[in-house]
């Protein structure tokens, strides 16, 4: 379990990282907001196509042996954005740099499922190693950004992915033989695989899971977009976006730990993460409406609890609602939710602060996705009780 609390550091705080470095990097090349956004979002368009597939491939072919190969492309990726100063260059690498970081953090989540298979308290304390990791990411990358500028910045990041080939190489083997790759032609998508995922979408639970996931990294591509630049227009600096950054992953690193606590409190998980999810989409869309290091920086903690009260939740709910020899199937399916909202987001928002600028960009996306939340959220717990109430 260290070796998978290690992997959970190391994994998604790459992402956050780069929400950081490479909306600096775009400021430095003088990138327009529109196309800006365009760039953000590219880093989740590969992987909104083969998230499922990239899951499926975990189970076919084993976490560990798939995970050493994506942790060295994210040690070696970052070095390739200074080498090559150019737009067109920089949407390339978050192409694809997008699909090898996203499906590390598949990996990482795939393998909590199969060792923990859904206990609630190894999914607090992964989730509590995942935000120690997003704490500590965009803090050194702040820090280096602002004494070494970009290479120093994005040699944080390389480091990290180094970091995170030692934490898989210490992973299980695993519990049974792995596939061997015959020919290109097992590494490529299957529609069945993807038509097996989407069924699970029938199930109770799973359809709130993956509705709930796509609003909170809706919230997290705010954060992982925008969100440094509005900081910039407000006068703050590399180092205190970073601490920023880290410090909504200490909070909520330690808002993990409340999940269980808090649904046995108000009696109901859901009420929890409908509740967690709409604290941070609040307090991420006020930003430009606020001054000042010291609001910025409790706005930033209370965004941080409820990104973080909810993710145990999501991770433990789908646990337990999939078999588990179809783990890395559902991790995909859930990364497809995330990976539509980190392409959706981004350029949507950049889109209305290029026709309306960034206070009211920030404040419409807001608006929409707490409508959208409160709407989609009544629909589908009706039709869980009906659901419910149909089996007796």
């Amino acid at each position: 379990m260290l070796a998978i609390y290690a992997a959970a550091f190391f994994s998604l705080s790459i992402t956050l990282m780069k929400g950081l470095a490479i909306p600096l990097w775009c400021i430095s090349l003088g990138v327009p907001p529109a196309y800006m956004g365009v760039i953000l979002s590219a880093r989740s368009f590969v992987p909104l196509f083969l998230s499922i597939h990239g899951g499926s491939l975990m189970d076919q072919l084993g976490v560990r042996r798939t995970l050493l190969v994506l942790a060295i492309l994210n040690g070696l990726l970052p070095w390739l954005y200074p080498v090559f100063p150019f737009v067109i260059a920089v949407l390339i690498l978050e192409l694809f740099g997008g699909l090898v970081s996203s499906m590390a953090w598949i990996g990482a989540q795939t393998a909590l499922a199969r060792v923990a298979q859904g206990d609630p308290k190894s999914a607090g304390r992964f989730s509590f190693a995942t935000n120690m990791g997003n704490l500590a990411g965009p803090v050194l990358v702040g820090f280096a950004w602002k004494f070494g500028g970009p290479i120093a910045g994005f040699g944080i990041i390389s480091l990290w992915g180094f970091l995170l080939f030692a934490a898989v190489y210490c992973l299980p083997v695993g519990d049974r033989p792995k596939e061997s790759i015959t020919s290109w032609k097992s590494l490529m998508p299957k529609w069945s695989v993807y038509r097996q995922a989407f069924i699970m979408l029938k199930e109770p639970g799973v359809d709130l899971v993956v509705f709930a996931t796509f609003l909170r990294i809706s919230a997290y591509s705010i954060q992982a977009s925008f969100y440094a630049v509005a900081l910039v227009h407000l006068g703050q600096n590399e180092f205190n976006i970073g601490i920023l950054m880290g410090v909504a992953g200490l909070s909520s690193g330690l808002a993990t730990l409340l999940g269980a606590p808090a649904s046995r409190l108000f009696g109901s998980q859901v009420v929890v993460l409908i509740g967690g999810i709409s604290t941070a989409i609040i307090f991420i869309s006020m930003t430009p409406y606020l001054s000042g290091f010291s609001i910025f920086f409790t706005a930033a903690v209370i965004f941080g609890l409820g990104m973080g009260i909810s993710l145990p939740l999501l991770l433990s709910v789908l646990s337990n609602a999939i078999p588990r020899e179809q783990q890395g199937l559902s991790v995909g399916l859930r990364s497809t939710a995330n990976r539509l909202a980190g392409v959706v987001v981004p350029i949507g928002l950049g889109i209305v602060i290029e026709l309306l600028g960034i206070s009211h960009g920030f404040l419409v996306i807001g608006i929409v996705l707490l409508l959208v939340l409160i709407i989609g959220s009544v629909v589908l717990l009706r039709r869980a009780k009906k659901v419910s109430e149909a089996l007796g």
